[in-house]
Parts: C-alpha cells; structure tokens; sequence
C-alpha cells in the first residue's frame, strides 16, 4: 500500500512540475531607467566595434537587441536583430539608458549538459516508478 501511495505522488509531481517551469512570457516590474550622463555615454559607445550585437536599453523603457552599424558622440545607428530585415534606427545618446554588448543565450555545451540532465532524472524516476508498481 505504501508503495501504491508513493507512486501516486511520484507520478502527480512528474505530471504537475511542467506546469511551474521558467519559460514563457513575463511581466516586466522595472522601472525605467535614469537618465544618464550623455557624454560618458557617448564616449563608451563609441569604443564599441561596428558590427557588434548590443543590447541597447532606452530612458522610456524600450529595449531591443540589434547590432550597432555606427556610433558618435550624438547618437547612434542600429539595426534590429529581426527576421525580417527593417531599416536602421537612429537612437540620440541622450535616449540611452544602458548599452551592453549581446552575449548570445547559451552554449551548446550547456544545452547539451541539460539535456543529459533531463535524460538521467527521467531514467531514475521510469526506475523508481517500476521499482514501486513491482510487487
């Protein structure tokens, strides 16, 4: 009987976990940033290559990421990171709020390790499950 009982609560948290994963879309609860100093960021945006993906975060709260194509000390020229290619952005400096180079969402190593992970966790509880309903 204990063991029916364990399987049952085994399997119900297997089945219910996929409802409590991190993915899917969330409501943003920062604030927008402050205004920065424009000719520090105007020189730091500079340094960075043309042809770079940056993240760039304006004062109003937008973000996007995009690949910068031109910096001054005034502004800078962006090009979204879509499927579809749009046409560049002029963006002043006084609108920027955060430049950050894009460093992509992961590895393959990682994506491999995850799934490995995935794999082993799965293997043990099919096990643990046998193991249990094996009278």
């Amino acid at each position: 009987m204990l063991k029916k009982s364990l399987a049952l609560v085994v399997i119900s948290a297997l089945l219910t976990s996929g409802c409590a994963t991190a993915s899917g879309a969330r409501m943003s609860t920062r604030q927008p940033p402050s205004v920065v100093n424009g000719a520090a960021m105007g020189e730091y945006v500079q340094r960075i290559p043309a042809g770079s993906r940056v993240k760039v975060e304006r004062t109003n709260g937008e973000s996007m990421r995009a690949t910068l194509m031109k910096a001054t000390d005034q502004e800078i020229i962006v090009q979204r990171n879509t499927r579809v290619p749009e046409p560049p952005i002029r963006i002043p400096v006084a609108e920027l709020a955060r430049v950050t180079l894009d460093q992509g969402g992961g590895s393959t190593a990682k994506a491999v390790g995850i799934g490995i992970a995935s794999g082993v966790g799965a293997f043990f509880a099919i096990v643990a499950l046998a193991w249990a309903f094996a009278d």
